[in-house]
């Protein structure tokens, strides 16, 4: 089955990456595509930011490992995609990381280049250089990035094509996969990658990656920076200069014959409170222009473009907090669903557990204490609750509390499931009252989903080797007739 790369660069292709790992959880699907292989560049090794979408994607990658292992004729499901790394499908196993398709770097971009040895061979050429780079760029090391310089970056970064990651990746892709490309414009990392990586994939000798389709998506200012300090050199009110400059090359005719689909999403003004400038503590929020960066992945993969496409994004209300009924009806109805259900589960997933002694459905299926208490639900590093308590929950949390904020669900509901989806378009009175409830709809309503498709012959098929996929399909059909007949959130379109 044909594979999707997706290359993230720099501290927004990982945030990206994050979201893109959140959708694929809920159970959205890449068109035809059954796997997903990240690949991170980023030479800000330490970077929080980037372990834990690391991290993250081991996590998923190991709950689709043990739900779908023994399984392919599920279609459908919560972490149904295959996400995988280039090391796991590479046959060269001795790749220093799994995900990172770059090295370490920790000498100063002054070594890296051999400026000494420069000086000595031809004084002219350092002279030259020095007209390009400053001292302050030949003393700067390599370890925190490129700090906005992409003209460093393009440097370092062309070390990669030949390398082993590289090489690794070329040898592996074949008919029918896919690249997309996911960087920022107004910074140093992703300024630079982007431009050298397309270029470098359309003169492969590997014909498959040559004449591949190619997405990218290119997100312009979309947060602000405190002004710098002791701390950073980085200064948030040259990103629209920088950007300009890079839409300059960017929209040159010999450069957008080089892609098939060109993605620009951006959100400059509505954020007053700017994270704090400091490379080593970033802790920027996910935010929505993350999410709907992911979102434009999955539009890619399911859409055959000609040379040279370009799309843009517009939410469909200008607010401080965008939900279902403001993001925009084609976006509402790609993801809502999903996303619906996977918030669902964060909140069934517990109860289930907490009461799998007294619910039908568990008794009647084995899913007692014992099955509750195996590493794949527990365990600290690669467990489904880890997954929720960790990451989903943190992300759907900082979604809402950004600025600007995507608040889909009201997020203090537990159990009642009247006031669960923000928007006009969901409340009560319009929605969850179908005729035949009287009362309020809570979780036990959406037990007792759970519970009707628990008897289903598509689930009660699965034999003991599949219990985690059966007690997953029962969640995600469970949810899904739950949506279909409470919420009215239209399927994925």
């Amino acid at each position: 089955m044909a594979r999707l790369f997706v290359f993230g660069i720099g501290g927004t292709g990982s945030r990206v990456i994050k979201s893109l790992t959140m959708l694929l959880a809920s159970g959205m699907k890449p068109g035809n595509f059954d796997t997903v292989i990240p690949i991170i560049i980023d030479p800000h090794k330490d970077l929080k930011e980037l372990n834990e979408c690391k991290k993250l994607i081991r996590l998923y990658s190991k709950i689709n490992e043990r739900t779908y292992q023994d399984t392919s004729n599920v279609p459908d499901g919560f972490f149904r995609t295959k996400m995988t790394t280039l090391k796991s499908v590479a046959t060269d196993k001795t790749l220093k990381d799994d995900i990172e398709f770059d090295e370490r770097h920790n000498e100063p971009f002054g070594d890296f280049i051999n400026k000494t040895g420069i000086r000595q061979k031809s004084p002219s050429t350092l002279d030259l250089l020095s007209l390009l780079y400053s001292d302050k760029n030949f003393s700067q090391p390599l370890s925190v990035g490129f700090k906005g310089n992409p003209h460093m970056g393009s440097m370092v970064l062309n070390s990669i094509i030949g390398g082993p990651a590289y090489n690794a990746f070329k040898s592996t892709f074949a008919a029918g996969d896919r690249i997309f490309i996911v960087s920022s414009v107004f910074g140093g990392t992703g300024a630079a990658g982007f431009p050298l990586l397309l270029q470098n994939f359309r003169q492969s000798d590997n014909t498959h990656i040559r004449d591949s389709y190619i997405g990218a998506l290119s997100v312009m200012p979309y947060f602000k920076l405190s002004e710098p300090g002791q701390t950073s050199d980085i200064d948030s009110n040259d990103f629209m200069t920088k950007t300009k400059s890079a839409l300059t090359y960017y929209t040159r005719p010999d450069f957008t014959s080089l892609y098939d689909s060109m993605y620009y999403i951006a959100d400059p003004d509505r954020q007053t409170d700017p994270y704090k400038n400091d490379e080593h503590k970033q802790d920027n929020k996910a935010h929505i222009v993350e999410l709907l960066g992911a979102f434009s992945i999955f539009h890619f993969a399911n859409n055959n473009a000609n040379r040279g496409t370009v799309n843009e994004y517009c939410i469909g209300a200008n607010d401080d907090k965008i939900n279902f009924d403001t993001i925009g009806n084609t976006t509402k109805e790609a993801l809502g669903h999903n996303l619906t259900a996977l918030h669902l589960l964060s909140k069934l997933h517990p109860t289930v557990k907490a009461d799998c002694k007294s619910l039908t459905f568990c008794k009647s299926n084995d899913f007692n204490t014992n099955f509750f208490s195996d590493s794949f639900f527990t365990d600290g590093e690669s467990g489904m609750e880890k997954f929720f308590t960790n990451y989903y929950n943190t992300w759907i949390a900082e979604l809402n509390e950004n600025q600007r904020g995507f608040s889909p669900f009201n997020l203090k509901v537990t159990k009642s499931f009247n006031s669960l989806v923000n928007g006009e378009s969901y409340s009560p009175d319009k929605h969850l009252l179908d005729g035949i409830f009287t009362r309020p709809s809570d979780i036990s309503d959406l037990l007792n989903q759970v519970s009707l498709v628990a008897t289903k012959k598509s689930i009660k098929q699965l034999n003991e080797s599949e219990k985690f996929c059966q007690y997953l399909l029962m969640c995600f059909q469970g949810t899904d007739s739950f949506i279909n007949s409470k919420l009215k959130i239209k399927e994925n379109a």
